[in-house]
């Protein structure tokens, strides 16, 4: 999808000795996460680590994949050897055995079973152990009828039953044993309570009294009201960013204060999503309901636990997966056309074939893209003449622009010169869907919430792309963005795939 060329790059092969890497790093406007870091490399708390339940998720690990292969081994010996004396070394039978236990391994991990934040309170746990084993042998059942396999059910039967019982007593002992440690301190959530009054107090007092629960109340902060200024807000979760730093707090508790409201609430749970900091919100504060928050028992305490919108472990492989496949994919697709593009742009215009420009990437990263230039050399120079700021007048301005030439136009129209993007999807520096990169002169123009458009990487196709293109105004834009942040799911990514087809094939704000 065609963004106009503009304004902060040059060419590089114009520009003697400019650096080549792509990823130069730029300050977000988010001055409460400068020198986390820092606040933090110097702290030396061996039994209060920064996930305190690391340790158990890796042991975890350990043990379920020795339970797995205990499992299937039993009912390989059980079905197979004792009665009919199949040999250990055929091949067929062992690595049917070895497909199930890496097969069970991904499901686990996948359902969830070594997120920390379910990890040693509450049933959550054992249910997305059970639900994943679950899955496992329903899976292979059904591929068996499918394809008609001659799998022997006493097997699948066995190793389900012996693979239960084991996951279900490792998770046991590994409670058993986190109590153990957390009576003498160990492996505890350093927390900060926020609130006032009363209800502060509760919270407190739950918190504290058994260490089993996993708490440690190391700082309290006193609430702001929903009725403060932008400018109280701000300097108040400075202040509460600053004070979890000098704790090295690693969860939020916010007491049932009625001062706060949602606003307060979200405010301070996206500035907690850099550092990674978990929210517990008592379920008395406004309305935070949402796609993002669970409810969690914390010291018999209900708290809600707001989670945030973050691509890790799975989800990032999956979605790093899909762009790598459909990268090659459309590369190979593209192939053609990019190199009818190139001929058309030399022939038809003075200048170089390919346009470079530098974007804002994840995490406020700098990358540069490549586009086929589709106006006149110099036109960078004349955008603020032409374009100028965002405002609602600025759609008229994209379809009278004199700079585009007329094969320009027509690569635009077919989105055929963000072409040469796909190579960077493959890369890795950008994703095949997401939010589109904004230019570094418009950072400015982005509003504290804006910036977290940026926890992912940037797409050659987004939600604003298929909502309008260019008829899409700045807030919109921002506004789809956002949503794209807090839904993201691979369902969603093929969704936008296939209505860029249509927004392209339809060609509307294509200019």
């Amino acid at each position: 999808m065609s963004l106009e060329e503009s304004k902060p790059s040059t060419d590089p092969r114009s520009v003697p000795g400019e650096p080549d890497d792509l990823h130069h790093t730029i300050p977000l406007v988010m001055p409460s996460r400068i020198g986390w870091a820092e606040a933090h490399s110097h702290r030396d708390r061996p039994f209060l680590q920064r996930d305190p339940l690391r340790v158990y998720a890796t042991r975890a690990v350990l043990l379920d994949l020795l339970a797995v292969v205990i499992a299937a081994f039993t009912g390989f010996i059980l079905r197979w050897t004792i009665p009919y004396s199949v040999d250990i070394s055929d091949l067929t039978y062992v690595s049917f055995v070895g497909v199930v236990v890496a097969s069970w391994m991904v499901v686990l991990v996948l359902r969830g079973a070594y997120d920390t934040r379910v990890l040693g309170v509450g049933s959550e746990e054992f249910k997305r152990v059970v639900s994943a084993t679950a899955v496992v042998f329903a899976a292979i059942a059904l591929v068996a009828f499918a394809l008609k396999l001659e799998l022997s059910r006493g097997f699948v039967l066995i190793t389900f039953v012996v693979g239960v019982i084991l996951l279900i007593s490792v998770r046991w002992i590994l409670r058993a044993w986190l109590r153990h440690e957390r009576r003498y301190g160990h492996f505890l959530h350093r927390t900060v309570v926020i609130g006032s009054g009363d209800a502060m107090a509760e919270i407190v007092d739950l918190l504290d009294r058994d260490p089993v629960a996993g708490f440690a109340v190391v700082d309290v902060i006193p609430e702001i009201g929903s009725e403060a200024s932008e400018d109280a807000l701000d300097s108040w979760l400075d202040e509460v960013m600053t004070r979890i730093a000098l704790e090295d707090a690693d969860t939020v508790a916010v007491a049932g204060a009625p001062a706060m409201g949602p606003k307060v609430i979200q405010r301070l749970a996206w500035r907690l999503e850099g550092p990674r900091v978990d929210l517990l919100v008592a379920p008395t504060v406004g309305d935070v309901a949402g796609p993002r928050v669970s409810m969690r028992m914390a010291a018999d305490l209900p708290l809600l636990h707001l989670d945030e919108p973050h691509l890790t472990g799975p989800k990032r492989a999956i979605k790093r997966s899909l762009d790598i496949v459909f990268g090659i994919t459309l590369f190979i697709l593209f192939l053609p056309f990019m190199l009818i593009a190139a001929v058309g742009v030399k022939l038809t215009s003075r200048g170089p074939m390919l346009y470079f420009q530098e974007r804002v990437g994840r995490g406020g990263q700098i990358i540069r893209i490549a586009k086929f230039r589709t106006m006149y050399v110099g036109s960078d120079q004349m955008r603020d003449a032409v374009i100028g700021a965002p405002d609602a007048d600025i759609t008229d301005r994209y379809k009278a622009d004199p700079r585009i030439t007329p094969f320009g136009k027509f690569l635009r129209r077919w989105s055929i010169d963000e072409m040469p993007q796909v190579v960077a999807v493959i890369a890795g520096t950008m994703s095949l869907v997401g939010p589109r990169p904004v230019l570094v002169d418009e950072m400015p123009l982005l509003g504290d919430a804006d910036h977290r458009r940026h926890l992912t990487k940037p797409g050659l196709t987004g939600l604003w792309q298929v909502s309008g293109r260019k008829t899409t105004d700045w807030e919109e834009r921002m506004r789809l963005d956002l949503e794209y942040i807090e839904n993201w799911s691979p369902a969603l990514d093929l969704v936008i795939v296939a209505k860029t087809v249509k927004a392209v094939l339809w060609g509307d704000g294509a200019y």
